[in-house]
């Protein structure tokens, strides 16, 4: 019989709490059958809809933690005055007896977490409509999205993994593992944007920083590649022109009036600019008060639209997102920033570029070059970064620097591969970069 107390979050479907009743009975039953099954299971005393189950479990989990064997007479005695509560000996016996077999041990476990996560939706459902204010929402957008993220994470076994590598020992394959950065130079370092990276772009001001993530995002468009930037500085239409004026070759500065300044050899290449990027598969975002809910939003369902294709995300820039939490530091805010923004690159598989600003300690040595201990809040930043890239333009620091118009990009963190540094050439009046900086 299933008490009323533990009807609470799954109201009053008497089918749902008969299923549960049995598959709570039959994981019980399963370990007492075979007690080394106890270590399979990820599910823990919470799980359990009802309460003398959750005490059943929970003294479970203690003898396993003192090696004790798993048994009615053992359960008895870790349990003591709460055996009554835990359904008393007769329920102790009838669970020894209710799982016939333990094949069916990870169907069961699905089915009660399945049932947990719905009883925390429900019940922050109803704290919303009972309490409608944003803080209510936000508590049950968070419950959805720990939910998707759960059931999105499929963990690999070993076997397959070795598996895939073994074959790799006999399979060419083509191409990169990453994303084009579009710089050979760079990609030799990096083998491209991977997989479920981190890569932090930092530079002084008029560096160059957000015109390399434009040229960086437009790269990965190429070859049916899917482009997603968050200007949190910027409007989405002075980055398109700035975009436009990078591919077209054309100074920037000559938005201000097309129609007069334009040059008629100029305008069909601006034109031919225009539909390249109709055509490219690159979204933009320019909410200047976005929060981190709201890009990793952005992000599932732009991914469920190309759930295949080449994708890179960049966001300019770190010091701009807007955080709902309070926390005690700024760099304590910093972390758990950089942290979720980890863990979207991982669930999601794909690699995110973030833009961070960095300290003015900079300015104050004679060799103004960007270290990692520069980067501002740099413990946590360092930290969650797969790569961290510098940019440095001497000419900016001396008018008469014979490095003329190069850029230096330098890889000062990678977690996966070699460092080293990249120099390339900034038109600075159209914001273009090209791998010819020797």
């Amino acid at each position: 019989m299933i008490d009323g107390a533990d009807r609470r979050n799954l109201g009053s479907d008497e089918a749902v709490l008969r299923l549960l009743h049995e598959a709570e009975s039959m994981i019980l039953g399963a370990v007492l059958l075979e007690q080394d099954r106890i270590h399979e299971l990820s599910l823990e005393t919470k799980h359990f809809t009802q309460s003398r189950n959750r005490i059943v479990f929970g003294a479970m989990k203690e003898l396993q933690k003192k090696n004790v064997e798993i048994n009615p007479v053992t359960l008895v005695e870790e349990l003591q005055d709460q055996t009554e509560n835990a359904g008393g000996v007769t329920y102790l016996l009838e669970l020894a007896a209710y799982c016939p077999s333990v094949a069916n041990l990870g169907y069961y476990e699905k089915i009660v977490m399945k049932y947990y996560d719905l009883s925390l939706i429900r019940n922050s459902a109803s704290h919303f409509l009972n309490d409608y204010t944003p803080e209510s929402a936000q508590d049950l957008y968070k419950v959805l999205i720990e939910m998707h993220s759960e059931q999105s994470h499929e963990e690999e076994t070993k076997e397959s993994i070795i598996m895939e590598l073994y074959e790799s020992l006999y399979e060419e394959r083509s191409g990169m593992p990453g994303v084009n950065t579009g710089f050979p130079a760079l990609n030799g370092l990096t083998g491209g944007w991977k997989e479920g990276e981190l890569i932090i772009l930092a530079a002084r001001p008029s560096m160059g920083k957000t015109a390399l993530a434009i040229q960086l995002a437009w790269e990965s468009t190429k070859e049916e590649g899917v482009s997603l930037l968050f200007s949190l500085e910027m409007s989405s239409k002075q980055i398109m022109q700035r975009m436009l004026s990078n591919l077209s070759d054309i100074n920037m500065m000559k938005w201000h009036n097309p129609y007069k300044y334009l040059s008629k050899e100029e305008m069909p290449r601006m034109q031919e600019a225009l539909n390249a990027v109709y055509k490219a598969n690159l979204q933009l975002s320019d909410n200047g008060l976005i929060t981190l809910m709201e890009i990793r939003q952005r992000i599932l369902n732009l991914k469920r639209e190309y759930p295949t294709q080449p994708f890179l995300v960049v966001i300019d820039y770190l010091q701009l997102i807007n955080v709902k939490e309070r926390f005690d530091r700024h760099d304590l805010m910093i972390g758990h920033i950089t942290k979720q923004l980890k863990s979207m690159a991982k669930e999601f598989g794909i690699p995110i570029i973030l833009l961070s600003q960095l300290s003015r300690g900079v300015e104050s040595r004679d060799d103004k070059r960007p270290r990692l201990s520069d980067l501002r809040d740099s413990g946590n930043i360092e930290q969650d970064a797969d790569i961290v890239l510098f940019l440095y333009r001497d000419e900016y620091y001396n008018s008469a620097s014979e490095a003329g118009d190069v850029v230096e990009v330098k890889v000062a963190k990678n977690r996966n591969g070699p460092v080293g540094t990249v120099k390339l050439r900034f038109k600075k009046e159209c914001g273009r970069f090209n791998g010819n900086g020797k």
